[in-house]
């Protein structure tokens, strides 16, 4: 390249745009800007005053290959559009898609899917207090109902964990940290499904005991799952 064709590139750059982008603004070929850039060619006469107003220098730096000490052009911000064909010409992918629909396109801010899950996690418990507050003042029936708001958390946690499996992003950061989503999330579900099956059965049937077993049997089957998680997360991590 030359002092013009190492200029124009470097400008062209700054602002962002590619040959074709240029040569499509100035009603040329892409080729005739590579020419250019490459120091083949030099545009035509008539063209260096759209070029440098594009690039938002003058006519004269854009000759010189540099930018003089002021620069009243600088001041301007051309910014490249892209048409609406050529928005439509772009590919999206999968990914892509996803990352939009659950996370709005910014990793750092709840995503639809956590949102939803909030307010319906947040509806339960709401419904189940104001139920258990009315059965207790109307019919005077504060016990055994008492078992309806700890019924509701641990359904706004099963809830939560079926949330958090259909949400892509969630499941590939886990991963990424060496955590098996699926697993820990079995293991929470049972452990949340024993203690409600065990207050359930305690406080309608009075089966407090034995039936506490059902919590001890739930344990035992979350470490066997969360061995079996393990081989497997370890002969994945070694392919």
């Amino acid at each position: 390249m030359n002092d013009f064709g190492d200029f124009l590139y470097t400008l062209r750059k700054e602002k962002g745009m590619t040959q074709a982008q240029l040569a499509d603004l100035l009603g040329v070929t892409n080729k005739a800007v590579s020419k250019w850039e490459t120091g083949e060619a030099m545009p035509e006469t008539s063209l260096l005053l759209p070029l440098s107003r594009i690039l938002g220098v003058t006519v004269d730096e854009l000759l010189d290959g540099k930018r003089s000490i002021s620069n009243d052009y600088n001041n301007q911000d051309f910014k490249y559009e892209t048409t609406s064909e050529e928005n439509n010409s772009k590919e999206f992918d999968f990914d892509d898609i996803k990352k939009h629909i659950f996370t709005k396109g910014k990793e750092d801010e709840k995503s639809v899917l956590e949102s939803v899950c909030g307010v319906v996690c947040a509806s339960v418990f709401f419904l189940g207090l104001i139920s258990y507050l009315l059965i207790g003042a109307i019919w005077n029936l504060w016990s055994p109902y008492w078992v309806i708001i700890p019924i509701c958390t641990l359904s706004c946690g099963i809830i939560g964990i079926i949330f958090d499996l259909s949400n892509a992003q969630k499941r590939k950061r886990k991963k990424e940290r060496g955590e098996n989503p699926y697993i820990g999330a079995i293991c929470g579900a049972l452990m949340l499904a024993c203690s409600l099956t065990y207050l359930i059965l305690g406080v309608i049937f009075s089966l407090w005991h034995p039936y506490w077993i059902i919590i001890v049997i739930g344990s035992f089957l979350c470490a066997i799952i969360g061995s079996i998680g393990g081989i497997i997360s370890n002969k994945n991590n070694r392919n």
